[in-house]
């Protein structure tokens, strides 16, 4: 494991909730919680947080990240102070509803007020909420930019900045707007706290430029990576296709496998929309129940799906990328992939198998892929130093999956 600052120091380790001598009422809503005691990201991350350093923090899925800073954030906040003190930003409208309800939870006894601020709902709602002066706000990086923009969000006494998946947050989709919110800021009295799951070469390097002294929790050494998450592959041979594209064969692979074998909770990755609407007709077209997530849904409509697919009403869900990323399910057993990301986006890959095997339980992913695919992925499999093996019926005994 690294854990370790600019200057190679040893971060302490906390094992008990105690040992952070944290606000009474905060506690409560930690055991409220279930969280018995921290998790591995969890021991070496809050601390910093509370002792006000900037923190650049990478470890796997499902590890504990944001309980890490939702704890050392609340542990911050002045609640006799009616302002904004706190600012979290993620990528999704999905991720930032977890993440604010996350904060409420376990500052129940606190008398918190937590403020969502996403893309798809009211701006008007939005603007009343704002004028209560919530402690905390979480959101997505265009509702949070407008609403500074216009003057509804005060800056001014923000102390904690935290940028969750920040991988993604530092990349060009986002960068101007995250730039935006960061100028609004007093950087000679705001922390900033960096969360992620993956870095590439150039988010490290904006990070460096915007971090100020930072305590870098990297815990990918510790083989977190892909821990607990079995990888596999089937090789449907050549694509004869005109486009090497046929997600024909990908899709009747992919029936023959729903209909022979109970995989509990799956999700089904596919990098557009038009292929997850393809494999959305195909099962259904074969009487597999399933349901589709994509942008083309409305926010009110993807809060549907999700809770369905988290209550088990529905056990199958198809996504064009939207759950790839921060999106907690717990009882998720399987992922499938029906491609494989560029080079230059490796780290979607870990974010996608990421949703299965959180929080210590086993996940199993299985790439159905053509044979001109598995250049990249032996790349994943080299740059991660994993093995992804080839699926056969042991493996499928193994999964303790009984025939319908």
């Amino acid at each position: 494991m690294s854990c370790e600052n600019n200057e190679s120091k040893q971060l302490k380790m906390y094992h008990n909730w105690e040992d952070y001598n944290l606000d009474e009422d905060l506690v409560r809503g930690i055991y409220n919680m279930g969280f018995e005691t921290p998790s591995h990201i969890q021991k070496v991350a809050i601390k910093p947080i509370i002792d006000g350093k900037d923190i650049r923090a990478q470890a796997q899925s499902g590890t504990g990240k944001t309980g890490a800073f939702a704890i050392g954030s609340l542990q911050c906040v002045d609640r006799n102070l009616p302002c904004t003190q706190v600012l979290v930003i993620v990528s999704t409208r999905e991720i930032a509803a977890q993440n604010a309800s996350r904060f409420k939870e376990i500052s129940m006894y606190m008398g918190i007020n937590v403020c969502l601020l996403s893309g798809g709902s009211s701006v008007s709602q939005d603007i009343n909420n704002l004028n209560i002066n919530p402690h905390v706000v979480v959101g997505t990086p265009g509702r949070v930019d407008q609403m500074i923009q216009q003057n509804h969000l005060k800056t001014d006494k923000i102390k904690l900045f935290v940028i969750d998946e920040a991988d993604e947050m530092l990349q060009s989709g986002f960068q101007e707007q995250v730039k935006s919110i960061f100028k609004s800021l007093n950087r000679n009295s705001v922390q900033i706290a960096m969360f992620s799951a993956t870095y590439e070469e150039e988010e490290l390097r904006v990070s460096e430029e915007v971090l100020k002294d930072p305590v870098v929790i990297d815990l990918r050494q510790d083989n977190q990576t892909l821990a607990g998450i079995q990888q596999f592959y089937i090789n449907l041979g050549k694509d004869e296709s005109p486009r090497k594209d046929d997600y024909s064969v990908k899709c009747s692979t992919l029936v023959d496998l729903l209909k022979n074998y109970s995989f509990g909770q799956t999700v089904i990755f596919v990098t557009s929309k038009i292929k997850a609407n393809f494999v959305y007709n195909g099962l259904m077209q074969h009487e597999i129940p399933c349901e589709l997530i994509s942008s083309d849904l409305t926010q009110s409509q993807r809060v549907e799906v999700l809770d369905r697919f988290r209550s088990g009403a529905n056990r199958i869900l198809i996504s064009s990328g939207l759950l790839s990323r921060g999106v907690d399910i717990q009882n998720l057993s399987v992922v499938f992939c029906l491609d494989v990301p560029s080079e230059d986006k490796k780290s979607t890959y870990i974010h996608r198998i990421g949703r299965s095997g959180r929080y210590g339980k086993k996940g199993f992913a299985i790439n159905i892929l053509h044979e001109h695919e598995f250049l990249n992925l032996t790349k994943i499999e080299k740059f991660y130093n994993t093995k992804i093996v080839q699926l056969a019926h042991y493996h499928l005994e193994q999964f303790k999956l009984n025939k319908e």
